[in-house]
């Protein structure tokens, strides 16, 4: 699935171009009665509005497919895209203006209530807080023996040990057979 729509991104991207290039004003093929194809034309866009438009991209790539190579390639997508003059490189346009807004938005509030530490401090407590709960109330180990987790963890890590010695001498095997 992952693959498919990837393939169509690339598609929809292509989709720009309208067909080859015009033959040269010098060559015979130019003075034919063959219909020109119009030129693709570039829209300039801002250099901020194609960076937003690559990160929406890379994105939506990451938290659909949950692989950073779709996120890659479809940050490369929309980033081209919004260069364009096609439907697709308008909406690419649109998310990527959208992104920096919401950026510029989240620098300001940074900026002006100090977010950051703050957050990072309310975490810090937040952990501290868990970490002492379970100290003294022994949560997780309450819940390792009604769910019996470690148990279930040690058998498959015994279960992978043993295919893994299991693979490693059936190879053994096999380069003593191609040695001889």
């Amino acid at each position: 699935m992952a693959r498919s729509l990837i393939t169509l991104a690339l598609v929809a991207s292509a989709s720009a171009f309208t067909g080859v290039a015009p033959a040269p004003l010098s060559s015979k093929l130019s003075l034919s009665r063959v219909a020109r194809t119009p030129v693709v034309e570039m829209q300039s866009s801002s250099k901020p509005t194609i960076i937003g438009a690559a990160s929406v991209g890379g994105i939506v790539g990451v938290y659909f497919f949950h692989e950073l190579q779709a996120g890659v390639i479809l940050a490369a997508i929309l980033a081209y895209a919004a260069t364009t003059t096609s439907q697709f490189g308008d909406a690419s346009k649109t998310a990527g203006d959208a992104a920096v807004k919401v950026f510029d938005k989240t620098l300001e509030l940074n900026s002006q209530y100090d977010l950051l530490p703050k957050i990072k401090s309310a975490t810090d407590t937040a952990t501290t807080a868990a970490s002492n709960l379970d100290k003294n109330y022994g949560i997780t180990s309450k819940i390792d023996e009604k769910l019996q987790l470690s148990a279930a963890v040690d058998k498959a890590s015994a279960k992978v040990d043993e295919l893994k010695s299991s693979v490693t001498s059936k190879v053994d095997d096999l380069k003593a057979k191609a040695s001889e």
